[in-house]
């Protein structure tokens, strides 16, 4: 501790130096910035409450206001001095610190001087806030007698600055605000299994879930650049553990970072008592250190050990960081299970294999798809599907003679009536769509532009699609989208992604898009195209057209992703998604309307609880230049 007293005490505050010249790594890490994605959906880009906006140039055609600029997490790093491996023999280098600074106070424009040295114990928190006290009030009593004339504040005014300054560097020894001591066994709060595009289950233990000993080595602290934000400092030697239910797995993963003095922090992991492997973190930045190992399914325990901690000074102090740990477990057969409809779409339920065939113009059109001004959104809600599921519809479910207002051909339904259940949350924008899978008629309907007449009970929509409900999911009498393909396949169910979201893995299907950049040109499975090159680009992307994400993206390490992101991008990578449509945004998934959903602001609690907060929500944390977009999936 460094104390220096001038004529800042004039103001009612001491002035307060700092021997090692920049903060420890713990306060660093608990003071980085914070800083969450800028939104900007169509309503304004002032935010979730503000009023809807502006309309579109067509019933299909989605123009997204401006997006706001994204402000940028910064993180304040603390000095790291790196120097040679550690000795076996390493031992902390300072149970007591002092530091020894002038203070300094000036009258008639000579500077008058005392030095103040102050021994910072770690035995008491009382034995050091005391020591300050009684160092300075022996350099105040040197400065007032050497000072001539004496025209310190009177010594009321002193005192009270210098308890003030006193708080502040006892707040300085023992810190609370930035840092969480891990006490207690908590339960890992990402800790769940997921599907990878090889079939493979992973399980996540973020780093803050586990348990130290002794407890007070470790800290919890918020790092942007870490899972959840949030990761475990080891300040001292200690060993962090937990115990869960894991898969037959062949490997760890441990995302791990190093505070660096004179040589790297050394890990020690090891799963049920046996060290698997020990290595230097030597890398300041989160890094990935992969751990072979094999496990049986069962319960296990996995710990890692910090071993040679060394510290000389607040900056220079080697200490070990863990943001989380990967059980990669071993790899199952896909899953055979017939899908619930359209049993006849492997451009829908299967996978892309793992090595497919990428587009000639795969980087224009991933340039086009992942620039700055480009959105990717949720049609949540104004141009979401209400969707009528096979389970919704039974005997006693309404039956209706659809009459269609355009006059584009014979009635795509012919002689079918239509179930759709009372009460259906169909919202007031301009597409208003239904998608309902029948099984007493067998067929899937597709309805754009649909409403509902109380006065007469009647239905009524301006065109409409029908298709065999086991069929290949395009259109067979009419069309419900602008490529024939059904409306209901492709769109994001509430059922589906909430089972996502709780399991951290994607759904099982492609999904479907519109997009602004959407050509006249067409690829399977679409049949036809509307696109019109909204955006103007040089080289517009067919309707049909597969988009995947790059498959190798660690998308649980992407910071700030939330729960949905997570669901999409991780779709992305096993299903990709299908230029459908053209629209106002460069990419726009379409969701299903919730049942509690009321308005753009309000889309329904499954959306809003797993972070889409409104509708048109832009999804700006996924990595979207890490696209591909592929001429076949199945490497054919």
């Amino acid at each position: 501790m460094a104390l220096g007293i001038g004529w800042a005490l004039m103001a009612g505050g001491v002035a307060h130096a700092d021997s090692t010249g920049s903060d420890s790594a713990q306060s660093a890490a608990g003071r980085s910035a914070q800083a969450g994605s800028a939104r900007a959906g169509r309503h304004s880009a002032a935010g979730p409450s503000a009023p809807r906006s502006g309309s579109r140039p067509s019933p299909k055609a989605d123009i997204p206001q401006p997006a706001a600029a994204k402000p940028v997490a910064v993180t304040r790093k603390a000095t790291a001095a790196a120097g040679v491996a550690p000795a076996a023999n390493d031992t902390p280098a300072e149970p007591r610190r002092s530091a020894v600074v002038p203070a300094a106070a000036v009258a008639n424009d000579v500077a008058v001087t005392q030095t103040v040295t102050v021994a910072r114990s770690t035995a008491s928190p009382v034995e050091s806030v005391n020591a300050i006290i009684n160092a300075t009030r022996t350099a105040l009593e040197t400065l007032l007698h050497n000072a001539r004339p004496p025209t310190l504040p009177p010594p009321p005014q002193l005192l009270l600055s210098l308890l003030a300054w006193a708080r502040k560097e006892f707040d300085s020894l023992f810190p609370t605000s930035t840092r969480t001591e891990l006490t207690t066994a908590t339960e890992p709060t990402a800790a769940a299994a997921g599907t990878l595009t090889s079939g493979t289950t992973t399980v996540v233990i973020e780093g803050e879930s586990l348990t130290v000993a002794p407890a007070k080595a470790g800290s919890m602290y918020s790092d942007a650049a870490a899972s959840g934000r949030k990761a475990l400092l080891l300040s001292t030697n200690s060993t962090a553990t937990k115990s869960l239910s894991l898969p037959s797995a062949t490997g760890l993963v441990i995302r791990a970072r190093g505070d660096q003095y004179n040589g790297a922090p050394v890990m020690t992991v090891s799963v049920d008592g046996v060290v698997v492997a020990t290595t230097q973190v030597s890398s300041t930045s989160w890094t990935d250190y992969s751990i072979p190992v094999s496990l049986s399914a069962g319960t296990h325990t996995i710990s890692l050990a910090f071993t040679n901690d060394l510290r000389q000074s607040a900056a220079n102090d080697r200490n070990l960081r863990i943001d989380k740990i990967t059980v990669i477990a071993a790899a199952t057969p896909p899953s055979t299970q017939t899908p619930p409809y359209f049993q006849g779409a492997d451009w829908l339920w299967k996978p892309i294999v793992a090595n497919p065939i990428v587009a000639a113009n795969s980087a224009t059109w991933v340039k086009y798809l992942s620039a700055a001004n480009a959105q990717h959104v949720a049609d949540l809600y104004d141009s979401g599907v209400s969707l009528v599921s096979a389970n919704q519809i039974t005997a006693s479910t309404p039956r209706y003679d659809v009459k269609f207002t355009e006059p584009w051909g014979s009635d795509p339904f012919g002689s079918y009536t239509v179930a759709i259940p009372l009460g259906l949350n169909l919202p007031s924008g301009s597409d208003r769509q239904i998608a309902i899978l029948d099984p007493n008629t067998g067929k899937a309907y597709g309805l754009w532009q649909a409403s509902y007449d109380g006065t007469t009970n009647t239905w009524s929509a301006a065109w409409g699609g029908m298709t065999d409900l086991s069929g290949n999911g395009i259109d067979s009498s009419g069309s419900a989208t602008a490529t024939n393909i059904a409306r209901y396949a492709g769109v994001i169910t509430t059922a589906e992604f909430g089972a996502a979201v709780a399991a951290n893995t994607g759904i099982n299907h492609a999904l479907f898009i519109s997009s602004d950049i959407a050509g006249a040109l067409f690829a399977g499975p679409a049949t036809k195209s509307d696109g019109t090159n909204i955006a103007g680009v040089t080289t517009p992307i067919p309707e049909g057209t597969r988009i995947q994400l790059d498959p190798s993206v660690n998308v649980d390490a992407i910071p700030g992703l939330s729960a949905a992101e997570k669901v999409i991008a991780k779709t992305l990578q096993t299903y990709g998604a299908y230029v459908g449509d053209q629209g106002g945004a460069r990419m726009a998934f379409v969701f299903e309307v919730a049942s509690d959903a009321i308005s753009p602001t309000n889309p329904g609690a499954v959306w809003t609880g797993a972070g889409l907060s409104w509708d048109y929500y832009d999804m700006a944390d996924i990595p979207w230049s890490q696209l591909r977009v592929l001429a076949n999936w199945d490497g054919s």
